[in-house]
């Protein structure tokens, strides 16, 4: 099943399958992000259109859009690098929180979460398995999405700033 969404700079787009959530935001200019490995530092370009995804691993209770929204904020406007872990790092086990940015993310919970320096693909739980995200102009299409996909936009934090 392929949905779009409308996308704004303005917004973040949650998608749920009801118990887990993927926050999705458009990079809004060109910009760059760099990502820290234990061997490297690599540096992603992103274009307005490309997106920024924040899986949230621990299921959507509490204050998850919130800390969705800090990340977001982190990565998008405070140049916060993102920072990928060796596997078998003891840290995978506990992340709440995971990112990817590019102009197609493949969500797959097969990977180990934080250990991917490849930025189209992000570790996911629950049915958002096997989904791709990809940012058109003014839309992102979700391909391969659970039928009762749920979508919900909220402002986004900053987004003046």
């Amino acid at each position: 099943m392929t949905l779009e969404f409308g996308l704004s700079p303005d917004e973040v787009l949650f998608l749920s399958d009801g118990s887990y959530a993927v926050g999705i935001v458009k990079a809004d200019r060109c910009r760059h992000v760099f990502i820290e490995t234990e061997r490297e530092e690599l540096i992603q370009f992103l274009t307005e259109d490309d997106l920024i995804a924040v899986s949230c691993l621990a299921g959507e209770k509490g204050s998850n859009r919130e800390a969705v929204q800090c990340m977001l904020y982190l990565v998008s406007r405070g140049k916060m690098p993102l920072l990928i872990l060796r596997k078998g790092h003891p840290a995978t086990a506990r992340l709440p929180l995971v990112i990817a940015a590019g102009e197609q993310i493949r969500l797959s919970s097969c990977i180990t979460p934080g250990t991917h320096p490849e930025q189209d693909i992000l570790c996911v739980r629950g049915r958002l398995d096997g989904a791709v995200l990809h940012g058109t102009p003014g839309k992102v299409t979700v391909k391969g999405s659970p039928p009762d996909i749920i979508a919900e936009w909220e402002p986004r934090l900053f987004s003046k700033i």
